[in-house]
């Protein structure tokens, strides 16, 4: 048997010992969770997702997902239940709020963390182990959507669990074990069909195809649990799929055809809840390249001899990548979303830990990882790389009216608290998704419409606009504003 990662003999002593590891952990969990209360919800996607869970636990319709659009109570269909029923349950044990709907995020990347660390050290040694988890926390892209109301990092874990199951499935030699593994494969595919569907599989499934086709492992087959396996996989997953289809004859349809097959050819695949992004095919290879950062810079370390540089030319030699799961992982998931011009930088987050590894494990097994210029670059790297990355967010949060325009829950809860009971808020123009979670009923749920109709049936009742549309669309009426902020005003009923 062909191991998946490099020989145990490894020489390398400890970037950080046990204490220091175990402190850097939990400094970087506390600070998590503090962002994920102080943090304003970000319009429209994290928004609406919140919004989805808040309507879950008040209607406690775990089966049917709900979201307001265009002033509309409706299904929402462009996503799986798993994320939202996590995130529901997490409002009935405390409260509808920041911390509630987030903890899933937070909890999927701790649950990531605890699988590759678990499967490295098995597989490899503790300190590869330990440096992979530290590349993958340093990763600033990583940690933010640890801590969003998102569905990515819910699928990074599934993805991620489905290929680290198959490294101990092809690692192990007692049957028993191997049998564990497999099943372990296909429940965590069967997790990613409801949090994202068959772009899971897809992910997961193909890199393991390559490895078994390019590595000639089509004997180990044999050894899988396929009866086990599948009966765990449909268990998991067809129930939702069934039930939802049943009172909703046209989810099947919907959801395949049009969220995960035109969605990512066709500009316009009738989307029932708004446009995608649209960038430029190839754009998943500068995500990849952000979203390792400070990863990818430490693979110049190697480049400045010639030594190295010859090993990096071995990457890509059809023995590197018949024997290197991670190293298909990531390869094949950014050359994957290269194809389409839909994508978004959270499509290629489970790169982030399957590039960990692979760095981890050749830094180590090349020597470098014994080196001080690779202890140096690695504590001097992190700082730096989130110090800038701080700085970039911190001018966005300053200087950007459009960022600002992005999170106004701070404004929201201002006003909410302002505005006596009575006071109802109608939103010139359009109703943010992050209104509708701060202020719940408060809102008077509307359309898109134009400036004259919003100002028209706003008179009654308090006008919520930004800055930006009134000064292209001036009132027309007298409103007298209550409150300001960078971006947003608050305007009196009209007299």
């Amino acid at each position: 048997m062909i191991d998946t990662m490099s020989s145990k003999n490894s020489k390398s002593g400890p970037l950080f010992s046990r204490k220091q590891f175990l402190w850097l952990l939990w400094a970087l969990v506390l600070l998590r969770l503090l962002l994920n209360i102080v943090v304003p919800l970000m319009d429209p996607s994290e928004a609406r997702y919140a919004l989805i869970c808040k309507l879950m636990a008040e209607t406690h319709n775990f089966l049917e997902p709900k979201l307001i659009h265009d002033g509309v109570l409706m299904n929402f269909e462009g996503k799986p239940p798993l994320y939202f029923q996590a995130g529901a349950v997490a409002c009935h044990i405390f409260g509808i709020d920041l911390f509630a709907v987030r903890l899933p995020s937070t909890l999927f990347a701790a649950g990531l963390l605890a699988v590759l660390y678990g499967t490295i050290r098995r597989i490899r040694d503790k300190n590869v182990a330990k440096l992979a988890v530290l590349l993958t926390l340093g990763s600033p892209v990583f940690f933010m959507y640890a801590g969003m109301c998102m569905t990515d990092m819910a699928l990074a874990f599934c993805v991620c669990s489905a290929v680290f199951a198959y490294m101990l499935f092809d690692h192990e030699n007692a049957l028993r074990n191997k049998r564990l593994a497999s099943i372990g494969f296909f429940a965590a595919l069967a997790l990613g069909m409801l949090v994202k569907g068959p772009v899971a599989l897809v992910m997961a499934g193909v890199p393991v195809f390559l490895f078994v086709l390019l590595g000639n492992r089509w004997s180990d087959l044999k050894h899988h649990a396929w009866l086990p396996g599948f009966a765990v996989f449909f268990l998991i997953a067809a129930p939702w799929y069934i039930m939802m289809q049943q009172s909703n004859p046209d989810f099947l349809y919907y959801f395949f055809v049009n969220e995960n097959f035109k969605r990512f050819l066709f500009k316009d695949y009738g989307d029932q809840y708004g446009a995608g992004r649209e960038f430029f095919r190839g754009m998943a290879f500068l995500w990849f390249l952000i979203s390792n950062l400070p990863g990818v810079l430490l693979i110049l370390v190697p480049a400045f001899s010639r030594t190295g540089r010859g090993k990096l030319a071995e990457v890509l030699r059809k023995k590197s990548l018949a024997d290197d799961l991670p190293l298909l992982g990531f390869l094949f998931i950014t050359l994957f979303w290269c194809l389409t011009s839909r994508v978004l930088i959270t499509y290629v987050l489970p790169t982030v830990p399957f590039f960990s590894v692979w760095l981890a494990d050749r830094m180590t097994a090349w020597g470098y990882a014994d080196t001080e210029k690779f202890r140096m670059s690695l504590r001097a790297g992190l700082p730096v790389i989130w110090c800038v990355t701080g700085m970039v967010f911190a001018s966005l949060w300053i200087a950007g009216d459009r960022w600002v325009n992005k999170m106004p829950g701070d404004f929201f809860e201002d006003i909410a608290a302002t505005v006596p009971d009575g006071g109802y808020f109608y939103f010139y123009r359009k109703v943010p998704y992050s209104a509708y979670f701060y202020l719940g009923e408060r809102v008077i749920a509307h359309p898109n419409e134009d400036p004259d109709a919003s100002e028209a049936a706003s008179h009654p009742h308090y006008l919520v606009a930004t800055k930006r549309d009134t000064k292209r669309h001036p009132l027309k009426g007298f409103r007298r504003p209550v409150m300001e902020s960078g971006v947003w005003t608050l305007y009196a009923p009209s007299e």
